[in-house]
């Protein structure tokens, strides 16, 4: 295929433009980087956002389609497997302008050593070795046949870095240590073996599972790493032992209402916009990290409320005809920690998530904090 690099330079002038790439180096890693021979196909997805159509670069009636999609800033779902009805996505190519996000806070100079996480399809792991050459690029993913696909792409354009097919939980010990390291799968805490594998004054980049929050952390001492959440979310699918796509309660189902007899039914002050804004969402999950959101919408598509449960109770508040939230809740009242949740993020003066950081040591000590690491707002980081 010749007529990739045009379509490449675009994507490039487009992350450019929005100031998704601000280095000329990177900037000409996705210039050279043919994107399609990493995304042969990919699935639709339907008003659900579930797989349902496979759109294949070898078909010629899908051919001006995929080539289109996989030069455009969007994620494109490469594999799922099966749960009972539901379509559990496994892997994917994730939207460039997160990609370019990524690399440029991971703040990598010339000749230094980098750790992957998560392999998936070898584009980001291609884009690394541009970048860093590929002798200086490592890169481990769960999913044997992954590797071996992005093995293959990676050696038609020329690259060879070290792959390897593992727990990204571990590392990779052989290589350390390592300048950087990046993981493009969200993690429940940061892995030990990463700090122990990083190098003083090293840099790690990892979205975390609790609210899309994405961390960016140095090396502040021994066994140690410190850092500000970036004040972008990124949202990725979850880090996870072979043959579990997810981990337990990732999908929890939503438990049934409480009964009429036993509800507790009052009105809510939280402000109904905060429920949709993400640094809110991310801050309110610091206190209740098992905590999922469900949105009600109208035959309008307004929204209308919101159910949050943990798996085991429920708590919905919904909009009255008078503006008001109208919550119905059981006896654990989880929407009054919503409520105490929300007094304490407004007279934080509404902190963005980039105001909250992340310490978390080689021994397991793992805590979140407010502004300073040495705050008294603080919170356990979950790892498990």
């Amino acid at each position: 295929m010749t007529d990739w690099q045009p379509q490449a330079a675009k994507l490039a002038d487009s992350l450019a433009a929005e100031s998704a790439i601000v280095d000329y180096r990177w900037r000409a890693a996705f210039e050279a980087t043919p994107r399609h021979v990493f995304v042969p196909r990919y699935w639709a997805l339907n008003e659900y956002n579930s797989p349902v159509r496979v759109v294949d670069g070898a078909v010629s009636t899908h051919r001006h389609e995929w080539l289109q999609a996989v030069y455009e800033n969007r994620f494109l779902i490469t594999q799922w497997v099966a749960d009972g009805d539901r379509r559990i996505v496994t892997s994917s190519a994730s939207l460039p302008s997160l990609v370019a996000r990524m690399l440029h806070i991971l703040d990598v100079a010339d000749g230094q050593r980098v750790l992957e996480i998560g392999t998936g399809t070898g584009y980001n792991t291609s884009l690394l070795c541009h970048r860093v050459g590929a002798a200086n690029v490592t890169s481990i993913d769960i999913d044997a046949g992954l590797v071996a696909e992005a093995t293959g792409r990676l050696d038609v354009i020329g690259y060879t870095p070290t792959l390897h097919t593992g727990d990204g939980a571990l590392g990779v010990k052989d290589g350390a240590p390592y300048d950087r390291i990046l993981s493009t799968c969200a993690t429940r805490g940061v892995p030990p073996a990463w700090i122990d594998q990083l190098a003083d004054g090293g840099r790690i980049v990892t979205p975390l599972t609790i609210g899309g929050a994405l961390a960016v952390l140095d090396k502040t001492g021994p066994g140690e790493v410190s850092g500000n959440l970036d004040v972008e979310p990124a949202l990725f699918m979850a880090m996870h032992p072979a043959g579990q796509p997810l981990p337990d309660g990732y999908l929890a189902e939503i438990p049934p209402p409480v009964s009429n007899e036993a509800a507790h039914l009052g009105t809510s002050n939280v402000d109904p916009e905060a429920l949709a804004d993400f640094d809110f969402r991310l801050w309110l999950l610091l206190h209740l990290p098992k905590l999922h959101f469900v949105e009600h919408f109208d035959d309008q598509q307004t929204r209308i409320g919101w159910t949050i449960h943990d798996g085991v109770e429920q708590a919905t508040g919904k909009l009255g005809a008078d503006g008001v939230l109208h919550v119905r809740q059981s006896s654990r009242r989880l929407w009054d920690t919503v409520e105490a949740a929300w007094l304490g993020w407004v007279d934080h003066d509404r902190p963005r998530r980039d105001r909250i950081g992340v310490t978390a040591t080689a021994r397991g000590v793992q805590y979140a904090w407010l502004d300073s690491p040495d705050s008294d707002v603080r919170w356990p980081v979950p790892t498990a």
